[in-house]
């Protein structure tokens, strides 16, 4: 009975500090999580939308008829209390919708840190989750947005069909042409969105023309616009003459048959290339007068079988038995060998052609719409953040879009915000919360053991120890969680999901 009453202790010590190690430990993540959502960031910013409450004043969709994507306040898209942030909610639709930079954004020489957060809560397949920077004149109405509104950048992931990168394109004018052009980032990474966790996507353009691609914090592609954008920002100074054209005696072939040489006497064009092997003999045993195939003597003709309308009736074909143990049927033929005679075609040797004059190319004139812009970085101004994409999977989430200065600071702020949901999101897919599950499971489970013992032996004692251990995890709860709770400041109201019908707050 001492031993049983010891264990009684050791399960209500057991019971208690799972209690403690739960209670605490789910306490301590719901408060680091619940700053994540109010968390703004700090140094020059010249956008910033977290997608709180208000945030649909702020945003209009495009009124084009095409883009019948909804879009949604997304509430449950994170493990964090109280974050928002706006969904492509519609599968295989298009979706288009866009906030003004409120006093639009000239950088100058200044550097420019594009962020943004994206989750695939479905995975990705053919789903276009990039934005876009649109220029002045784009952003003088957006209920006009569309594909063929101008941006200045477009940057983040695209995955559909061959296509599978982060998207860095640059439109930049032609100032004497006056004509604007794509340049694309080469090289840029791949898409990371199936594990359809929250992922963070960072462009960095700086004053010395250089940028940078980070994922998740990461570094993934650096370059210089100056040199690793296709086509080329500046043109070449000269290009080739359009009105040129190769002469009609001009010899470029480099070679030519040699005109002596003839073909041997013994060259036999006519040898065939595999004649029979003349050593070959019969295996003993073969069957020459058994065809390989016979008539299936088991097979009759069906009863409604009409031979003056069907044509006369024939059995299938079925293997011969005779052949089954025996080398071979049928006629007898010597496998064929190559002949050691053949020689093929014959064709004269190649020698130096003594009229070949190179290879043509046309003349090369000055590019009148040449210009050399040194300060790419220098972008043309920006009204406005859009995103407009064709989503298969649907159900994508976008958040805490970011437009600042500040490398650092914008690290900063991903680290206090992205960093934090990522790591709660990957700790719940593996099954664990920060060790505090393996530790609180381990100690239940050494609790049941006692507590099936006691079962057996002093079920009073385990009726009455149940009823303490509630009593107990009450009051502890109260104390730890009740006052705490009141404190804080209520959820904001649930935003009504957006529909394709307008609502009052919809811009025109």
């Amino acid at each position: 009975e001492i031993a049983l009453e010891m264990k009684a202790v050791f399960l209500s010590a057991l019971l208690l500090a799972a209690a403690v190690l739960l209670v605490h430990g789910e306490e301590e993540e719901t408060d680091i999580l619940s700053t994540v959502a109010g968390v703004d960031p700090k140094g020059k910013v010249f956008f910033f939308e977290p997608f709180r409450e208000g945030w649909i004043s702020r945003w209009t969709n495009s009124s084009d008829s095409k883009y019948d994507g909804v879009w949604q306040w997304a509430e449950d898209y994170s493990e964090t209390p109280g974050d928002h942030g706006i969904k492509m909610a519609s599968s295989g639709k298009l979706h288009a919708i866009a906030a003004p930079i409120d006093g639009g954004l000239d950088v100058g020489d200044s550097p420019l840190v594009v962020q943004y957060e994206v989750r695939a809560t479905k995975g990705v397949s053919c789903d276009g989750s990039y934005l876009k920077l649109l220029q002045t004149d784009a952003g003088r109405d957006l209920a006009k947005f569309d594909n063929d509104a101008r941006y200045t950048i477009m940057f983040g992931p695209d995955r559909c069909g061959a296509t599978d990168k982060v998207h860095f394109i640059l439109q930049h004018q032609n100032p004497v042409s006056k004509q604007w052009e794509e340049k694309h980032a080469l090289q840029t990474p791949g898409v990371v969105l199936n594990d359809r966790m929250t992922h963070l996507y960072t462009l960095i353009i700086r004053p010395d023309n250089s940028f940078e691609i980070m994922v998740d914090l990461e570094s993934r592609k650096s370059g210089s616009l100056l040199k690793d954008m296709e086509p080329p920002v500046n043109p070449e100074k000269e290009i080739d003459d359009p009105s040129d054209s190769k002469p009609a005696d001009w010899v470029d072939d480099a070679e030519i048959d040699d005109p002596e040489a003839s073909k041997p006497d013994d060259w036999d064009e006519e040898a065939p290339e595999m004649i029979p092997d003349i050593e070959a003999q019969k295996p003993s045993g073969w069957l020459d007068d058994e065809p390989l195939m016979i008539a299936d003597p088991a097979a009759s003709a069906p009863s409604d079988w009409d031979e003056e309308e069907d044509g006369d009736w024939e059995a299938p074909l079925v293997a011969n038995p005779k052949c089954k143990g025996a080398p071979g049927c049928g006629e007898w033929q010597r496998p064929q060998i190559r002949n050691p005679e053949y020689k093929g075609k014959w064709f004269p040797p190649k020698v130096p052609n003594p009229a070949y004059k190179g290879e043509w190319k046309p003349r090369k004139i000055a590019n009148t719409d040449w210009f050399e812009d040194l300060h790419p970085h220098r972008l043309f101004p920006m009204s406005a953040v859009g995103f407009e994409l064709l989503s298969i999977s649907g159900d994508i989430v976008f958040d805490n879009v970011l437009l600042t200065a500040s490398e650092e600071e914008a690290k900063e702020f991903a680290r206090n915000t992205w960093k934090l949901r990522y790591d709660a999101e990957r700790a719940k897919a593996r099954g664990k919360e920060g060790g505090i599950v393996e530790t609180v499971s381990g100690a239940l489970k050494a609790a049941a053991e006692a507590m099936m013992e006691l079962y057996h032996h002093q079920p009073l004692v385990l009726l009455g120890l149940a009823v303490v251990f509630a009593l107990v995890l009450a009051t502890m709860v109260v104390l730890c969680c009740g006052g705490a709770r009141e404190e804080r400041l209520p959820p904001p109201p649930r935003h009504p999901k957006k529909t394709d019908a307008p609502t009052p707050d919809d811009a025109p």
